[in-house]
């Protein structure tokens, strides 16, 4: 008996702070107050049926990376947000030259070569399946980030989003109030 009611109390719990976790679709709209180069920061917020994801730093170079999960529906849309990307040369090319006949004239032009290069994304913002996007990020103070939308079935989101590996609950700030969530993770409701 003593052991069901522990058990009991333990899920009652459970439930309460997950509860108290959830925050209120309204509470994120509008934009926060944020520029390039602010603080080390998250910032969410909603428009309508879209949703907006950024971060910056204050000029050092930090990792962020996180997720956004839907329950009861799919999210779409995704589009990345100033998503860096390096390029290496891999083999330069050769510009096109005119050819010339034996008394000097202009024969022709013989075509060049295009350069060889590669290109490896530093930033990897991508949906995987269709309930949950997840990002890595390396920022040193632009700012960076995603938009999707939630589709009419989605009855919840779960955000857990790190700052260099670790849980930032205090460098978040949602809707136009810079308002700053109940702790990391954290639910909206949307239903």
């Amino acid at each position: 008996m003593l052991k069901r009611m522990i058990l009991m109390v333990g899920f009652l719990m459970a439930v309460m702070t997950t509860a108290a976790m959830a925050q209120s679709p309204s509470t994120f709209d509008g934009k926060p107050d944020f520029s390039k180069g602010d603080e080390i920061s998250y910032y969410v917020w909603r428009d309508g049926d879209e949703w907006h994801v950024r971060w910056t730093t204050n000029g050092t170079m930090h990792r962020f990376n996180g997720s956004v999960m839907a329950e009861g529906g799919e999210l779409k849309s995704l589009k990345r947000i100033d998503v860096e990307a390096e390029s290496k040369v891999v083999r330069s090319g050769r510009a096109p030259h005119v050819v010339r006949g034996p008394r000097g004239r202009v024969v022709g032009v013989r075509g060049g070569r295009a350069p060889v290069v590669v290109n490896r994304e530093q930033d990897k913002i991508e949906k995987d399946g269709d309930h949950r996007i997840h990002f890595l990020s390396a920022n040193d103070g632009d700012i960076d980030g995603f938009d999707f939308k939630a589709d009419k079935n989605v009855t919840s989101l779960k955000f857990a989003l790190e700052i260099d590996g670790k849980p930032a609950p205090r460098r978040i700030e949602v809707g136009k109030s810079n308002a700053k969530p109940s702790g990391d993770p954290f639910s909206v409701s949307l239903k």
